[in-house]
């Protein structure tokens, strides 16, 4: 193989690779010729014997690889030329040479060279680029002339097919015959060269094209990497400085969170410290004989008394907003706003009777939500009496409440025709405190004030619409909570305590063993939330080793406190929830005690899942009873 590639490279020039390429295949096309030439004569040498003219075929190897010389030396053109038509020559010269030593002249003897000679036809496609015109085109031109001018050479050296005795008179025609083959095989292989020389350029094209982008797509990667190195750079010193603001804010939250603690203090002293001197004020004002004063004394005190119960009001208004900005943290519930606005009609009864108010409720598109039912109460509430209480003296008032969903909120609307009011005189003030902007009705200007305070401290804002002497609409936006069926209580390690407002069930999981103080901390939890939410349904799923000693008396002081505070809500179903695995041994014993002390309420399961079923199917059968009554 490596004599081979040596043959081959004989005569290469450098830069040059299309060049290169043809000197290679003619070193290569000479070699194999060479070596075809010498496979045919042993052949003849075994059919014929030693005949002059198989000897002569034999000195014709050498031929073929004079082009190696020629390339050797640089005449790359010449050797291709010369190898293109040494086929069609060496042929012709063995035909003649041939029929001279022959005694008996065989018909096919004027065949069998010349089929040597067509193949030839397809040499100048193989050894020349089709750019190459002169080239290809002389050496076919060439080959094709000696194939034509076969028989008229003979005949110049009276060796002829007729001067030789041969008598077929169809013969003449073999020479159309043999041109006609020329010219298919020179065509089908002048196409066929065209077509690969044609997807060569493309593929040079191509490459080109990959390697221009391969190019760009290195400098690319360069571009990119310079640029991730200066970004890893920034961001190590954002990093840094992210760590410096990070430690700068926690300071500042830290100062902020104690400011709040003692700004809630502070409150918490003025609005509940404060009452009871106050309380104490007013009571001792009212034992005081009145009858026993002068005038001037007698006024004096008027003046005090009122001062002292404006105080009073004061305070307990300030007790109210305190108790609103500290109840955000409660669990939100299912609220039913028709439900909501019929119980708000039933305390303002008697002002709806007496001044003939109407009001029009609309809740089709959104009839519920999940928020804090007071506060939604509150709010409704304080819209539709400050609507009765402004109402307009000249028309009967309607009031139109309605709720529709805007994206992730809720907004409920109350339109009332009173008296209105100019937003763009009291924009600044129309939510501040103790705002009035109807001197002649009575009020204290803490209606719209409690309003957006408790709107605001649900998670939402307010919108208001007026025109004096038309009317108001005020727009409240409440966001609706999502996963309301699990708001955390409290989530330890040890226990969870969850809501469900779906449900309106409290969930409690005893995860693991509890110390005492992990203990009396839950439970604490547990009684605090009992005792400020009012919940008829309760979950507790004790898991394998989650009691701690029987007779711990902390424990069961803890046990019997929670006890007697569910017992004492609103509780109407216990779900107690145990595995079988889990179960003590005076388990039937203890499941009958519990369903004495709870009356009847308690019922036990396997899965919070059973407990949850149990608990819906009792609300669905409390539904049912009260829609029939």
């Amino acid at each position: 193989m490596n004599l081979f590639d040596t043959i081959s490279s004989i005569g290469l020039a450098s830069g040059n690779s299309i060049a290169n390429r043809y000197i290679k295949i003619t070193n290569r096309v000479s070699l194999l010729i060479s070596v075809f030439v010498l496979v045919a004569a042993g052949g003849a040498v075994l059919y014929f014997g030693f005949t002059p003219t198989v000897l002569l075929t034999l000195s014709f190897v050498f031929v073929p690889l004079f082009s190696l010389a020629l390339n050797h030396f640089g005449f790359t053109d010449i050797s291709r030329f010369f190898l293109s038509i040494s086929i069609c020559l060496a042929a012709l010269v063995l035909s003649l040479f041939d029929k001279t030593h022959f005694v008996i002249i065989e018909e096919t003897q004027f065949y069998e060279f010349r089929v040597f000679m067509l193949g030839a036809s397809i040499l100048p496609f193989i050894l020349f680029s089709l750019s190459e015109t002169k080239l290809w085109v002389l050496s076919l031109l060439t080959n094709l002339l000696l194939l034509l001018l076969y028989d008229s050479i003979h005949n110049f050296f009276s060796l002829g097919y007729f001067q030789l005795g041969l008598k077929n008179p169809e013969y003449p025609f073999q020479n159309f015959v043999f041109a006609s083959s020329f010219a298919i095989l020179a065509g089908c292989t002048y196409f066929l060269k065209r077509s690969f020389e044609k997807y060569e350029v493309k593929s040079h094209l191509l490459i080109d094209e990959l390697s221009a982008k391969q190019k760009q797509l290195e400098f690319s990667n360069q571009e990119i990497e310079r640029q991730r190195k200066t970004l890893a750079e920034e961001n190590s010193v954002l990093n840094k400085e992210l760590i410096e603001k990070n430690s700068q804010l926690v300071q500042t939250n830290e100062a902020l969170i104690q400011h709040n603690h003692d700004l809630q203090q502070f409150s918490y002293t003025v609005s509940h410290n404060l009452r009871g001197p106050v309380a104490s004020l007013l009571g001792l004002l009212s034992l005081t004989n009145q009858s026993i004063l002068d005038e001037e004394t007698n006024e004096l005190f008027h003046h005090i008394k009122k001062s002292a119960s404006s105080l009073d009001t004061i305070i307990k208004d300030l007790g109210s907003i305190i108790d609103i900005r500290n109840s955000v943290f409660q669990v939100k519930q299912h609220v039913t706003f028709q439900d909501e606005v019929n119980h708000i009609i039933n305390l303002l009864q008697n002002e709806i009777k007496e001044h003939e108010v109407t009001i029009i409720s609309d809740f089709t598109a959104v009839t519920d939500i999940y928020s804090m039912k007071p506060m939604v109460n509150s709010i409704l509430y304080n819209l539709i009496s400050n609507s009765i209480k402004y109402r307009s003296r000249d028309r009967n008032a309607v009031i139109k409440v309605s709720s529709v969903k805007e994206g992730s909120s809720v907004k409920i609307s109350v339109t009332d025709n009173g008296l209105g009011l100019d937003i763009d005189k009291f924009k600044e003030k129309l939510f501040g405190l103790y705002k009035r902007f109807h001197s002649h009705v009575d009020g204290k200007g803490l209606g719209l004030f409690l309003v957006k305070l408790q709107t605001e401290s649900l998670g939402g804002k307010v919108h208001i619409e007026s025109v004096l002497g038309s009317g108001t609409t005020i727009d409240i936006f409440i966001p609706n909570i999502t996963n309301p069926d699990h708001q955390i209580i409290m989530d330890k390690e040890w226990g969870r305590l969850f809501y469900d407002a779906l449900e309106d069930t409290t969930i409690v999981v005893w995860k693991r063993a509890l110390t005492v103080a992990e203990f009396l901390e839950f439970y604490q939890q547990c009684v605090d939330f009992a005792n400020s939410q009012l919940c008829a349904n309760w979950i507790v799923e004790i898991k394998r080793g989650t009691k701690v000693e029987e007779n711990n008396i902390e424990f069961q002081q803890a046990r019997l406190k929670f006890a007697n505070e569910l017992k004492r809500t609103s509780l109407k179903r216990l779900g107690y929830v145990i595995s079988e695995a889990n179960e003590p041994p005076d388990f039937e014993e203890y499941k009958k005690h519990m369903i004495a002390f709870y009356q009847g309420k308690i019922s036990f399961f396997r899965t919070i899942q059973d407990a949850q079923i149990w608990i819906a199917s009792e609300l669905k059968k409390e539904k049912e009873v009260r829609v029939q009554s």
